[in-house]
């Protein structure tokens, strides 16, 4: 009897200081100090790397480095943590949800590792098999002239509206507004050219990618407002 109740208050400790990090952590990300909500879950982890709660660490740290504000987010970083989730803790409740991801997470990384084969093949072509403003565009994007390289591009959709190469215009201006690099990236017109050429060009030999990148870029916009929506309720819940 002696012993367990010598026990029992410093196992109630350690619960409520874990979660005094995880509310900490939650609270700093709702605060938008991403690097602060990180440092807070990362302890979390480091106390309990195999059992619960390191499971909801792992899935906060996965979710930090999604976070559609986070200004370091990285994809690679947050795949990293829901696979860890997904292998390490089985049996979490929050398993699911970091499959989900997983699932999504790497097939961005490989239309990602499309898109870079796809330009370095048009780097490849050579200057007869591109008009003048297909070429001019390719070269614009490669010097990180995104707006000037979305120029080129309406120009030829503007002459070849029903018609090669105008399909080649739409796929362009679809990747140049998911491009990695370009600071005024726009999913919402991304997915608007890349749905035009599956609609308008369905015989195109880009259609197929095209209906890819439909496919993803719908997820991500669906789980971005899952986000949202659960970021909500959680301050909700705490008010």
């Amino acid at each position: 009897m002696t012993l367990l109740a010598a026990c029992a208050p410093v196992e109630t400790k350690v619960t409520e200081e874990e979660n005094t990090h995880l509310l900490r952590g939650q609270h700093l990300l709702v605060q938008g100090d991403f690097e602060g909500a990180l440092r807070e879950n990362q302890e979390v982890l480091t106390r309990f790397p195999q059992n619960p709660p390191g499971d909801e660490a792992l899935f906060n740290m996965g979710m930090i480095y999604v976070h559609y504000a986070n200004p370091k987010k990285d994809f690679g970083q947050a795949l990293h943590y829901f696979s860890r989730l997904k292998k390490e803790f089985p049996e979490s409740p929050r398993t699911e949800e970091a499959k989900t991801w997983v699932s999504i997470l790497e097939t961005m990384e490989k239309a990602r590792q499309k898109d870079i084969a796809i330009e370095k093949k048009m780097k490849e072509l050579s200057a007869g098999q591109k008009n003048a403003h297909l070429r001019r565009g390719q070269q614009l994007l490669t010097q990180g002239d995104f707006e000037g390289a979305l120029r080129e591009n309406q120009e030829v959709l503007a002459r070849f509206p029903h018609k090669t190469p105008g399909d080649v215009a739409l796929f362009n201006m679809g990747l140049i507004h998911v491009h990695y690099a370009n600071p005024k990236r726009d999913i919402g017109w991304a997915l608007h050219f890349f749905s035009r050429l599956v609609k308008e060009f369905p015989e195109s030999p880009h259609t197929e990618e095209a209906k890819i990148w439909v496919g993803m870029l719908e997820t991500m916009e669906k789980t971005r407002q899952i986000d949202i929506e659960i970021e909500e309720k959680k301050r909700e819940l705490r008010r």
